[in-house]
């Protein structure tokens, strides 16, 4: 006869693992997400080369190459005994798993996991069992393979199984841990932080959903025979997911990116329970100038660390159609308020032209006088240590 703590653990355990998933009622429903994935180490010096082994690919569990490394790693030290908290870095198209990415957190105080969504290693080859790509760009919207060897539905995977790799390392702290992804990282980070409960912090940076409405994604996905298009905008947009994020989330993104259209991230933002936004005007899209946006750091570590907070705009009050006022909140000074305007309008908002208007700054508060022509504008607070806030995107 079973006793009753081991019935009670039977009963628990479903449980508990539907409250770290929300996979239910999707592609990923029957993955044993959950597990702690076999890996080995390829090479270690002060970052640590791994390979492990991700979702059922092709007959038999894929191999992943990932680069990992803590503060004391990197220092050339031993293992403090310190508990620290995790992210987990993810490259977007064309990218790789990034040394200089992990021994950035490393630094920060962060133990740290960058993974390679492309099937390849340390020198961008293919590695044996890994996804494969036939030599060819990665396809982000092939439908037409069988579910489990579709691009999505395996980076998501081994997005969420490096997470629980790192929660098994003994130096990490399994209640912080965060994710930050740069383009179609973001994508990945979007709906891997959707479904994966355990992170307690979420940057997408350029990637967003709704992406059937949004620059080159919209041209790619416009080049699919329309029933593959339409599986793909409901099997793996992230629109679709964002609505199950309940845990803090920050979108980054350029006013002319020429792959994430504004509009596409500000209806993004607006499906999480706790989402904030961070537009810059001439951001460019690179991973480096991805990941170098300090906001990324303060916004993870308030999170993660229980540091200063992201400065926030409070939300604007309108005086008839030209007149906008609001507040900031932070304890930060701030050394100037910018509206940020475009009379333009079309299709193509990467030509957008962007204009910049001082606001009047009393204390903390501002007030912005709004052109007439403007089509699109949103506000941005600047602190005096160069950390940016932004108000959410206003359309006309």
């Amino acid at each position: 006869m079973k006793s009753a703590s081991v019935i009670l653990a039977s009963i628990l355990l479903p449980l508990t693992l539907s409250a770290q998933f929300n996979t239910a009622g999707t592609p990923w429903e029957n993955e044993n997400l959950d597990r702690v994935p076999e890996y080995r180490i390829v090479g270690e010096d002060s970052i640590r080369s791994i390979i492990f082994e991700s979702l059922p690919y092709k007959g038999k569990d894929k191999a992943v190459f990932a680069y990992y490394s803590t503060p004391s790693m990197i220092a050339g030290k031993n293992y403090s005994g310190d508990k620290l908290p995790g992210i987990v870095l993810v490259h977007g198209g064309g990218g790789a798993a990034f040394r200089e990415w992990v021994a950035m957190w490393a630094k920060r105080g962060y133990a740290a996991i960058a993974l390679d969504t492309r099937g390849n290693g340390h020198d961008r080859m293919h590695i044996e069992g890994g996804f494969d790509e036939n030599g060819k760009e990665t396809p982000y919207f092939d439908v037409t393979l069988p579910l489990n060897e579709q691009w999505v539905y395996q980076a998501t995977g081994d997005v969420i199984n490096a997470h629980s790799l790192l929660r098994s390392f003994q130096e990490v702290d399994t209640a912080r841990t965060a994710i930050t992804g740069i383009s179609w990282g973001g994508v990945l980070t979007c709906i891997a932080s959707s479904l994966d409960n355990r992170f307690k912090a979420a940057v997408p940076v350029y990637g967003c959903g709704y992406l059937w409405e949004s620059g080159k994604m919209k041209e790619q996905l416009d080049k699919l025979p329309a029933l593959e298009r339409a599986t793909w905008i409901s099997q793996y947009d992230p629109s679709n997911y964002l609505p199950l994020m309940d845990r803090p989330i920050l979108f980054i993104d350029g006013t002319n990116d020429v792959h994430f259209y504004l509009p596409s991230m500000a209806q993004s933002a607006a499906l999480p329970k706790q989402s904030e936004v961070l537009i810059k005007q001439g951001l460019r899209h690179s991973h480096k100038y991805g990941w170098q946006n300090d906001e990324i750091e303060m916004f993870i570590n308030s999170w993660l660390l229980g540091s200063t907070p992201m400065p926030r705009i409070t939300e604007e009050t309108m005086t008839g159609s030209t007149i906008a006022k609001g507040g900031i909140i932070t304890s930060l000074p701030v050394k100037e308020v910018t509206l940020h305007y475009t009379a333009d309008s079309g299709e193509q908002m990467d030509k957008y032209t962007w204009q910049q208007i001082p606001c009047d700054l009393r204390d903390y508060n501002w007030t912005a006088n709004i052109p007439a022509d403007a089509t699109m504008w949103y506000i941005s607070a600047t602190t005096a240590n160069g950390i940016r806030a932004s108000s959410r995107l206003h359309l006309k």
